[in-house]
Parts: C-alpha cells; structure tokens; sequence
C-alpha cells in the first residue's frame, strides 16, 4: 500500500525537441500548476521569454493554461508528459 506522500506526487516529463538536454523528469505535487511546471522546464531547457518568443507546455497537442492543476490532466495517472513548446510572440 502505498503512502499519502506517493499518492499526493505526480510524475511530470517535459521534452523539448530543439535542445541537447534529455527530458526533464521530476516528482511533484498533483495539485501543481501547469504554470509551476512551465516555470521548472525553461529553467531546466536554459530558455526565457522575451520579445520574439514566447514558451508554453502542451499536452496531448493542445497548448495547457498555466493555471490548470496536473491532478486535472493527470486523472488517475500517475505521470503527465508534456512538451515544450517556443512560439514565435505576434507583433
């Protein structure tokens, strides 16, 4: 049986294509936001905002808003993968 510690933890993996970095792979709470998991995978990728280009997660191909909880997108999943994505800012 597992204990509520494990049970409030999800698995989140975020793959950027366009970097030399494997994955990034780490355990958070379920009630994360998808914000919060943005905000680690630039970190962990080296990238940034700015004037050109903007950064979003996508899961399941559909760009995820950062106030929604990984416990929505997960269900009763135990992992959500996302993907980085760098989209050019409109100007």
């Amino acid at each position: 049986m597992e204990d509520n510690h494990r049970l409030a933890e999800i698995e989140i993996r975020v793959s950027f294509p366009i970097t030399k970095h494997g994955p990034l792979k780490e355990k958070v709470e379920r009630g994360t936001t998808v914000g919060t998991a943005l905000t680690d995978a630039m970190t962990y990728f080296e990238v940034h905002d700015d004037s050109q280009f903007t950064y979003v997660l996508a899961h399941d191909g559909q760009e995820q808003n950062g106030s929604t909880t990984l416990e929505s997108l997960a269900g009763k999943s135990h992992e959500v993968r996302f993907n980085l994505v760098k989209k050019i800012t409109q100007g």
